[in-house]
């Protein structure tokens, strides 16, 4: 007589394992990906173009990060929502969470016109010289037109992403990245019939690229209505002042590690700018290297955020604990090729950047360059661990211990970079080991958060709708 064996699991095939959360996250991973080779095109046809511009335009972008950091991550918290309620089977309060988030978007964009002038005053203040100056602030006064399309085409994308459809995102990011780029050739250079403008087209480009993957967002949530009419998409625009409240109150304390990890960062990247050219010019070249890696890891970070709240949502903290675990698994995967690529391959890596360049202005660039992508190497481990830990803990809403660590740890940063500037003489080396310290800080916090459990028992949806057990 035969004997039956059931098949068992592997790592590979149970629930929420490799498979799951790959088939999610490789979509992510394109989307984000894009992305990263957008901004890395984007800063080698400005230096190209013009060093300076090149600098510019990552500071630039930095400070319009830091301007929109709290709300844009108060528009991507409705992912959670969307997750926790569809999972529970909630789903015509879908439509409505996501219509919250959209008017908020186009809400702030108002008021960061009006902070406009103060904001730009930041890159003399850091001892930028005159014409670093006016670059910044060309750039950065176009990005602020994209703004609503920006905060809110989070909160749209939230509608496809809290469902698992990543491939949704993939593919409208992958449409608006080729078009930023050809936009970005056109403008910076003057080709296809446009004028050459320069940092300003690059600026623009992006404008464009951002209305365009919010408008495309839009018209797709109302194809999905059409077809299943039952996310109460036409009800739910109507604005709904308890759940704006409800998403405010989680969204806020969540946007705390986004906005004072941005404002730091572009500290450190003003800082870094006051320090003299080398030292700017070789860190933008850095950090859009490791562009490559972290978008991406912020991608699965999503998939983890959404499938954290699936399954919270379905009163399942084993299946989202485990999906947690297995994105590590990739994500220490991923960043450690990375890492050996910077460490082994540094000079092949930079080869795009010296082109167009003077050979012995950037061979200067080129030696500092290869140690501070030693420094990255390092980073992008501790920043891929923290960020998904992170992501498990908003996807169930334990957003307020989230809030505490940033509390404390972010305000140091900034006391230790001019201390060791002012006080002691240091330079570009301390302020990237200060940096990387802090990295590690959230690295620890977050995981030991994650390990304790504590999160497994918080919602974020109205508890009249919380599944039973």
């Amino acid at each position: 007589m035969k004997q039956l064996h059931k098949k068992t699991e592997t790592w590979w095939t149970r629930s929420c394992g490799g498979y799951d959360v790959l088939r999610q996250a490789i979509p992510i991973i394109i989307s984000f990906g894009s992305i990263s080779l957008m901004n890395f095109t984007d800063r080698m046809f400005l230096m190209w173009y013009d060093p300076d511009s090149m600098t510019a335009s990552m500071q630039g972008m930095m400070l319009f990060w830091s301007a929109v950091a709290i709300p844009v991550a108060i528009a991507t918290f409705v992912t959670t929502f969307v997750s926790q309620y569809y999972g529970s089977g909630n789903y015509r309060r879908i439509g409505a969470v996501v219509w919250q988030g959209i008017w908020f978007g186009f809400a702030v964009m108002p008021f960061l016109f009006l902070l406009e002038p103060y904001l730009i005053h930041l890159f003399a203040l850091f001892g930028h010289d005159d014409n670093l100056v006016r670059l910044e602030r060309i750039y950065f006064n176009y990005l602020l037109w994209g703004s609503a399309a920006t905060i809110s085409g989070e909160a749209a994308a939230a509608f496809f992403r809290g469902r698992g459809k990543m491939q949704i995102e993939m593919y409208n990011n992958l449409f608006c990245v080729v078009l930023n780029v050809f936009l970005d050739y056109c403008m910076i250079f003057g080709k296809c019939g446009f004028p050459a403008w320069g940092l300003a087209g690059a600026a623009i480009a992006t404008m464009i690229a951002q209305w365009t993957r919010f408008i495309i967002y839009v018209i797709l949530i109302f194809a999905v209505e059409m077809k299943e009419k039952r996310y109460n998409i036409w009800g739910g625009m109507k604005l709904d002042f308890k759940l704006i409240k409800r998403v405010l109150y989680y969204g806020t304390s969540s946007s705390s590690y986004t906005f004072l990890d941005t404002v730091t960062f572009t500290l450190f990247i003003m800082i870094i700018g006051g320090l003299g050219k080398l030292a700017r010019d070789a860190t933008t070249i850095a950090f859009t290297m490791n562009s490559l890696t972290f978008i991406p890891i912020g991608g699965i970070g999503i998939v983890v955020t959404s499938m954290v709240g699936n399954q919270l949502g379905n009163n399942r903290p084993d299946l989202a604990r485990r999906a947690t675990n297995t994105a590590f698994i990739i994500g220490c995967i991923y960043t450690g090729f990375f890492a050996l690529l910077f460490i082994m391959i540094p000079d092949i890596l930079l080869s795009l950047f010296a082109m167009f360049s003077e050979a012995e202005e950037f061979e200067l660039i080129h030696s500092l360059t290869v140690i501070l992508l030693r420094f990255i190497a390092l980073f992008i481990f501790f920043d891929s661990c923290a960020n998904i830990a992170m992501a498990a803990l908003r996807g169930a809403g334990d957003t307020i211990f989230v809030m505490r660590v940033v509390f404390i740890v972010a305000p140091i940063l900034p006391v230790f970079w001019f201390a060791g500037i002012h006080c002691f003489g240091l330079g570009v080396m301390w302020c990237w080991t200060v940096l990387t310290t802090e990295i590690f800080l959230y690295f620890v916090s977050f995981t030991l958060r994650f390990r304790s459990k504590k999160w497994e028992s918080i919602r974020v949806i109205e508890k009249e709708l919380q599944k039973k057990v």
